[in-house]
């Protein structure tokens, strides 16, 4: 998510289009259904190829089900919203498949229905980032299951899938290009997964459901704000350092357009996302 007070208007509705657009695409090729799953990190991912990827961007009218009485503006359908398309609904196929697993799971079991022929198309569009998520999330399922007491080991699998994320993408074939959002994306992945962990630190001491943080810093301490004091300058550290490598390689690309867009989301959103649940204070 953008940090919305820092943007212009004109910035914020350049986002809300590309979200606009990625829920349009997702209708176009996927049905009306699989929009329940859209996400802003699929959003991000669009914006983030397309800015590389071109500095013309194609914005038009199109009807929503939430407005209906008037148009809103969308980035227009185009292989990098496609492809954000594809990750969306190849994402959500494992999430809620990997619910399921889940004893508290069985709620979901429909879910998996309507997504399944959505997936199987998706799969046919993305064959190799489809490949790299079933690989990678079984061996996050495997690292899980054994409890792994790891922060940085955990949350290699994750990582290694969205380095595979941005590369595969196909909007390059430069290999200096592609190694730089492989470590763009293993940066911002490794932040995502630590942060998640983070946040659900208190609901997965109740619950007993795994947390790496948990695994390596739960010394029988039942208190979670005090579990929280006690590792916030080794979890913060983590976080801290893996935004500033994907800043690193952020830098270093060639970016086309929308990077005033970028600069608020990478700078300011995800610094202040962090920081906002470091400082977040626990219940017992």
């Amino acid at each position: 998510m953008p940090d919305k007070p820092e943007l212009k208007i004109k910035e914020y509705e350049l986002f809300r289009a590309y979200y606009c657009g990625l829920c349009q695409s997702i209708s176009t090729h996927y049905g009306q259904f699989p929009r329940f799953a859209l996400s802003y990190d699929c959003t991000f991912l669009g914006l983030f190829l397309s800015s590389i990827h071109s500095n013309r961007q194609d914005i038009g009218p199109a009807g929503c089900i939430t407005k209906p009485f008037r148009k809103i503006p969308v980035i227009l359908d185009n292989p990098i919203l496609e492809y954000a398309a594809s990750a969306n609904i190849i994402f959500s196929y494992y999430k809620v498949k990997d619910d399921i697993k889940d004893s508290k799971g069985f709620k979901r079991l429909p879910l998996i229905w309507l997504l399944y022929y959505p997936y199987k198309k998706a799969r046919k569009k993305a064959p190799a980032l489809d490949n790299h998520a079933g690989l990678y999330l079984s061996e996050l399922a495997g690292l899980e299951k054994s409890k792994c007491d790891s922060i940085d080991a955990a949350a290699q699998p994750f990582a290694s899938l969205l380095a595979r994320t941005f590369s595969v993408s196909g909007i390059s074939h430069d290999t200096k290009v592609l190694k730089t959002l492989e470590d763009f994306g293993y940066n911002i992945g490794k932040w995502l997964y630590t942060i998640d962990a983070l946040d659900d630190i208190a609901d997965d001491i109740k619950s007993g459901d795994y947390n790496p943080i948990v695994e390596q810093f739960y010394k029988g301490n039942k208190d979670p704000y005090r579990l929280r004091k006690y590792i916030r300058e080794d979890v913060g550290f983590v976080l801290k350092y893996s935004l500033k490598m994907a800043c690193v390689a952020y830098e270093s690309l060639d970016i086309k357009s929308n990077k005033e867009v970028l600069d608020n989301i990478i700078y300011g959103g995800m610094y202040k996302k962090t920081d906002e649940i470091l400082d977040k204070e626990l219940n017992p």
